[in-house]
């Protein structure tokens, strides 16, 4: 028996079956040599011979920093809410501990409790999704309001964190906020605050400056840009924006006069520099794909492959990389595609919810352009979701493939319509299975220099798969006749 668990003997050998495949339930690691161990049988649970003795050497703190009376450990089954957290059970304690609450401090004349781990969490944190600080308190005023990564509402009499500027109402839950997807795990208490004008920010990291009142030049291009109207001819409808590789559908952009150089005015003006609340490190904008060594890539957010501009992490042990379209999307979205703003509900789900009605988006849906032009109808094609289509003519098919539409759940399909005239269109056979490479651009991949080519009139046969090239795009070798369908064909040959 030990302090920790007085109820039963421990036994110093565990099974040959467990051996590995059990974690102490202290410190939640792997028992992975037998000696270092005890084992309940009747509760079937198991513990660190250290972890056991560091616990009863810790069944009380003295001088704890968040509160000023000695702490003591309880070890029994509890229903008292964490004063940090808010949280009976942490979220990482409750699918292993169960009825067991080990990791619980409490004062009972103060009737503060709160979790072992809770002791520790940062005073001050800078997150990406917020321009202000944060600071950690015990009670979160108004606790009737929710927190903005969740949107759960408080605990009454919880802590969590709360904006630094008095004017902002922005708080969190202790433990949605140091999460490590977005908390960089710095407690910048200590460090000194760069207090600056968000004016003088802009202006620094600024993508665009200002010639005179007519002419803009963008870093990217060695060309002076002005602002041009899209007239509807034939050229004005091939031109794509370089930072999305998107056509330019909006009234006016940025176009160069010289060359064949355009911008959407959202995509000129992403700032070379930025944070953002997909990410929990500040981005820097990439704009020459001659420095990337494949000469295109894929976006951590959407999975979509890009030659277009490029978000991507300076730190060394982080590989994340966004595209334009993905930079552009903020919490709450606006989508031209739903009436109500959409919330980003969750990190790890990628997704944009409603609140007020059931709809919801991925990040690869939120980015779809809205329009687009197709050969099949007079008009532009708007972007509906299969989940939300309320069609009258079905069954119905594809016009381009041919193939039958399922709009129903669990199968529905994202498609392009136009009502007018009942027609309806794959999103992928609309936009192509790479909307955001573009023809003529030289790609580098398993040992092939392969140009990326429109498919428009010729179907080859893709070397790799033997299949006829279908997609918008055909990728063919420079140094052969052959041809891929496909960037998985190009890395399986």
């Amino acid at each position: 028996m030990t302090t920790y668990h007085p109820k039963h003997f421990l036994e110093s050998d565990l099974h040959p079956d467990f051996a590995g495949a059990k974690k102490c339930v202290i410190c939640e690691k792997w028992i992975s040599t037998r000696p270092n161990h005890l084992y309940c049988r009747p509760c079937n649970l198991c513990f660190h011979k250290e972890c056991s003795t560091s616990l009863m050497e810790n069944l009380t703190i003295d001088r704890p920093v968040t509160h000023e009376h000695t702490l003591t450990f309880i070890r029994q089954k509890n229903s008292f809410n964490c004063v940090a957290c808010g949280m009976v059970v942490a979220n990482k304690e409750m699918n292993f501990y169960g009825m067991y609450e080990i990791n619980m401090y409490g004062c009972l004349p103060c009737n503060f409790f709160i979790h072992r781990d809770c002791m520790y969490l940062p005073k001050v944190i800078k997150l990406t999704r917020h321009s202000h600080r944060l600071f950690h308190t015990y009670q979160v005023p108004d606790h009737n309001t929710k927190c903005r990564i969740c949107y759960d509402p408080f605990v009454c009499g919880s802590g969590g964190y709360i904006c630094s500027d008095k004017t902002c109402d922005y708080k969190l839950h202790s433990q949605c906020a140091t999460r490590k997807e977005i908390w960089d795990g710095k407690d910048v208490e200590r460090e000194p605050e760069e207090i600056s004008n968000s004016e003088d920010v802009t202006m620094k990291f600024s993508s665009l400056e200002e010639v005179d009142g007519k002419t803009l030049r963008h870093f990217s291009h060695h060309h002076d840009l002005i602002r041009l109207c899209v007239n509807g001819g034939e050229e004005e409808n091939k031109r794509v924006c370089q930072a999305c590789i998107l056509r330019i559908g909006s009234n006016s952009f940025l176009g160069c006069k010289e060359c064949d150089f355009a911008l959407h005015d959202t995509c000129a003006r992403l700032p070379r520099k930025m944070e953002h609340l997909f990410h929990r490190h500040s981005l820097t904008l990439e704009v020459d794909m001659m420095n990337i060594k494949e000469g295109f890539f894929r976006c951590s957010k959407c999975e979509r492959e890009s030659c277009g501009f490029m978000y991507w992490c300076c730190q060394e042990e982080c590989d994340f990389k966004m595209d334009a379209k993905c930079a552009s999307l903020a919490g709450p979205l606006y989508s031209e595609t739903h009436k109500h703003p959409l919330t980003l509900l969750d990190y790890g789900a990628r997704c944009y919810e409603c609140y007020e009605c059931p709809f919801s988006l991925d990040s690869k849906q939120a980015t779809l352009p809205v329009l687009v032009k197709c050969n099949y109808d007079i008009h532009p094609l708007t972007l509906c979701f299969g989940r939300h289509i309320m069609c009258p003519w079905r069954p119905f098919s594809c016009e381009i493939c041919e193939i039958r539409i399922k709009p129903d759940y669990p199968d529905y399909e994202d498609l392009y319509g136009c009502f007018d005239c009942n027609t309806l269109v794959h999103v992928e056979c609309a936009i192509g299975k790479y909307p955001y490479l573009k023809p003529g651009h030289t790609i580098k991949l398993n040992g092939f220099e392969i140009e990326i080519a429109s498919n428009s009139f010729s179907r080859p046969i893709c070397h790799a798969c033997h299949s006829t090239c279908q997609d918008k795009l055909v990728f063919k070798n420079k140094s052969s006749a052959i041809s891929f369908c496909s960037i998985n064909c190009i890395t399986s040959s």
